[in-house]
């Protein structure tokens, strides 16, 4: 994005909606359905659904690498996704995480792939069950074929109606400056639709900024809308602090839309299969669009008190619970909580 500009000087694209994948699986697997376009911690692969006059949806496919050994990309993912794929090697421990951690963050559609490693043998009855046991009796099997897992997913790209909601949230995965271009961040729309020169605030900083220019898809435009991995190129204004701005930063157009807070309380839906219960003195991550933020509980009555080691931010107009992660546990989702300041 904002690197080797593309310009359209003859007609305007307009991007329809936007269908955020979180896959379990393989590289061989994700490039049948997609084009991969970007990797760093997370592999990110794309098709566009061309449409008559120039338009198009996007299947936008998010891949953690190096899951289950590096889980905070898979979480991270989690907080952004609509829909969920999982191809299955074997049934093992990182299955059972992968489902119960989609379920938990409220993933309730997807397709599950049967591949059995090289002599193996995948129980497919067996995998029902876990499934229908995580609360994910919806997700469907499919099979190991690129092509009919992305007609399938344009079907249901083509179903998904836009919103029109006001103001927006921008959760920031990325933020670096450009030369020529200036300070650049590189987030999803969470909620509602960022227009071109919209003032912007970035919570837990004073001062604003403003979108001078926006790119979804390496395209200029003048509105990125929920859904959209938007880059905005920004000019700040009185005491925005730049040099806090990364990943899980959020951004929004009103501090109306988001609530810091030092200290929570939280009453924890549990994971299934997650048998261990928390403790006073447990630490604990928040998992909360992009945040990966570390807390110590405090107290555990009726609710659960927990003191966070940075603030965290919450998106008021978040539909999403906040994800809680314990990594010495097994599995090391806790569950999802709506956060309380305490």
């Amino acid at each position: 994005m904002f690197k080797g500009r593309f310009e359209l000087y003859f007609r305007q694209v307009k991007i329809l909606s936007v269908l955020n994948i979180l896959f379990v699986g393989s590289d061989d697997v994700a490039r049948s359905i997609a084009k991969k376009s970007d990797s760093r911690d997370v592999d990110n692969y794309i098709y566009k659904d061309l449409k008559e006059g120039g338009e198009f949806s996007t299947i936008s496919i998010l891949r953690p690498k190096n899951y289950p050994e590096k889980p905070k990309p898979f979480f991270a993912s989690l907080t952004v996704s609509d829909f969920g794929i999982v191809e299955v090697n074997n049934v093992d421990a990182a299955f059972g995480e992968s489902i119960v951690s989609m379920a938990s963050a409220g993933i309730e559609e997807g397709f599950v792939i049967i591949n059995p490693a090289d002599g193996g043998w995948v129980d497919e009855s067996q995998v029902k069950g876990l499934l229908t046991q995580a609360g994910l009796e919806n997700w469907a099997f499919i099979e190991n074929d690129g092509i009919t897992i992305r007609e399938k997913l344009i079907d249901i790209l083509n179903k998904i109606e836009p919103h029109d909601e006001t103001g927006f949230v921008v959760a920031v995965d990325q933020a670096f400056t450009v030369k020529g271009v200036g300070l650049v961040a590189i987030g999803h729309v969470q909620s509602g639709k960022l227009n071109k020169h919209s003032d912007v605030i970035f919570a837990g900083s004073e001062g604003s900024a403003v979108a001078r220019s926006l790119q979804v898809m390496d395209l200029d435009v003048d509105i990125a809308h929920v859904g959209d991995r938007v880059g905005l190129a920004l000019r700040a204004n009185g005491s925005f602090r730049d040099d806090l701005l990364g990943r899980g930063s959020i951004l929004a157009d009103s501090t109306e839309r988001f609530e810091i807070q030092k200290k929570s309380n939280f009453k924890l839906n549990k994971a299934a299969f997650q048998k261990h219960e928390l403790v006073e003195g447990d630490v604990i991550h928040l998992c909360s669009d992009f945040q990966f933020v570390v807390g110590r509980i405090t107290n555990v009555k009726d609710s659960i008190e927990v003191e966070w080691d940075s603030p965290i931010v919450i998106n008021k107009t978040s539909k999403r619970n906040s994800l809680i992660i314990q990594l010495e546990s097994k599995p090391r989702i806790m569950g999802s909580a709506k956060m309380n300041s305490a």
